[in-house]
């Protein structure tokens, strides 16, 4: 608050009266002096970079893995998209697919009906014969 310098008692209620409170005043000015500052635009420094033209060619596409889908369903199973009755054909046609090619990956989807212990069977078998990476295809819920 600003105060004026006066002698008598008297004069002193009178100023102190008519003058104003700055004090709002100057927080406001000190906001806005903040505001501005923090929002004027700043000078960005950048670096112009010159990529070279041939880039798509030096590139070699990577190796497509093979990839075996072994569908479990309802009352049989689908290897690579021969129809498998009972279990322990399936037994004997994931032999032959390992034999003929061991770095296949198994994509293991299964329906959303069938019960967990068929799918768990199917994975235990799987993991007896080495398989490791066998991926669950699985199908987004849309609610």
């Amino acid at each position: 608050m600003i105060r004026a310098a006066t002698d008598s008692p008297a004069s002193q209620g009178v100023l102190h009266e008519l003058a104003p409170d700055l004090t709002s005043l100057l927080d406001i000015v000190f906001i806005l002096l903040v505001f501005f500052m923090l929002s004027a635009g700043v000078a960005l420094q950048s670096v112009d970079i010159k990529l070279p033209a041939g880039v798509a060619e030096a590139l070699s596409p990577l190796p497509a893995t093979a990839h075996v889908v072994l569908e479990i369903q309802q009352h049989n199973y689908v290897l690579g998209g021969q129809n498998i009755l009972q279990f322990n054909a399936l037994k004997e046609a994931v032999k032959t697919v390992v034999a003929a090619q061991p770095e296949r990956e198994f994509i293991i989807a299964g329906d959303r009906e069938i019960p967990v212990a068929r799918l768990l069977k199917v994975l235990t078998y799987l993991q007896s014969q080495g398989i490791v990476s066998a991926n669950i295809l699985m199908e987004e819920e849309n609610n």
